[in-house]
């Protein structure tokens, strides 16, 4: 399938968005990280900005994304949805920090927060599993998303708690486990899509009558280790990797999040759009059949 470049930054960009907030939401419930609470905040609700403007270059016209919004079943709506109730979520937040003396929220807000993050999630991933296209329909698809908010979110954090100087608890075990959550929901997903590709040995031509002997698709053309994905795969695969160890390094150097916590983020983010380049270049669909 063709590389649609605007939904994987949008994607990416939502779910770095959503780790960011999700990382606060944590810290908030330990009553952590209260500096840097306002400026994390409106870091996630920037990148979440970023991410609803490159979803709007998906459409020649981008006006006609409203023409979607009638339809409560389509994955734009439940999009949109689960992106007011994060927003609404957001400015709570946002209005309990400027009110509070010592830059905490209450913890049922912190726990409504993390329920937004986790419902944005779902609401990205179920919108791509289509029964038709067998790389993208599974859950491992939709938990991809989640491990990209595992190693994006505390790695931004643990910069920003760098940047201002302020020590955070165990923002480098944070760190740490997010990135090795993603590594293995990574290459969970990267495996899924590989088998997913049997699906497409089972039949042999598709029921075209202006093309009756035309292959439907061949199954060794529908592998990461072949073609334009190859490159894609090993990409998804270092930047995880890289990100774990970088994590490490960083927990181990407490006072250079600054550098380290940056090859996190740089190397999560780019195994994040590798790994959604490898889906879409392994989306080949069976729509004839449903």
């Amino acid at each position: 399938m063709e590389i649609q470049i605007p939904l994987v930054l949008f994607t990416s960009f939502l779910a770095w968005s959503i780790g960011i907030f999700g990382t606060q939401c944590i810290l908030a419930l330990k009553k952590q990280a209260g500096a840097i609470q306002l400026v994390a905040l409106v870091t996630s609700f920037v990148v979440l900005v970023v991410g609803g403007i490159a979803v709007l270059f998906h459409l020649t016209h981008p006006f006609n994304i409203f023409n979607g919004f009638g339809h409560l079943t389509s994955g734009i709506t439940q999009e949109l949805i689960a992106i007011v109730i994060l927003v609404v979520v957001m400015a709570a937040f946002f209005l309990m920090l400027r009110r509070s003396d010592d830059n905490t929220v209450p913890a049922w807000l912190a726990v409504v927060g993390l329920v937004a993050c986790l419902i944005l999630v779902a609401a990205m991933g179920h919108s791509y599993m289509l029964a038709a296209r067998p790389a993208w329909d599974s859950v491992l698809q939709l938990l991809s998303l989640l491990g990209a908010a595992c190693v994006l979110g505390p790695a931004t954090v643990a910069i920003i708690a760098s940047v201002k100087k302020v020590e955070i608890e165990g923002i480098g075990s944070f760190a740490v486990i997010g990135s090795a959550v993603n590594a293995v929901l990574t290459a969970a997903f990267l495996i899924a899509m590989q088998v997913s590709s049997a699906a497409f040995q089972s039949y042999d031509y598709y029921f075209d009558p202006t093309h009756p002997n035309y292959a439907l698709v061949s199954g060794a053309d529908i592998s990461l280790f072949s073609g334009d994905c190859m490159v894609a795969t090993v990409i998804a695969i270092a930047g995880a990797v890289l990100a774990v160890i970088a994590a490490i390094i960083g927990r181990n150097q407490k006072n250079n999040w600054t550098v380290w916590g940056s090859v996190s983020v740089i190397a999560g983010f780019a195994c994040v759009i590798a790994l959604r380049v490898a889906m879409y270049v392994m989306g080949e669909t069976l729509f004839m059949l449903y």
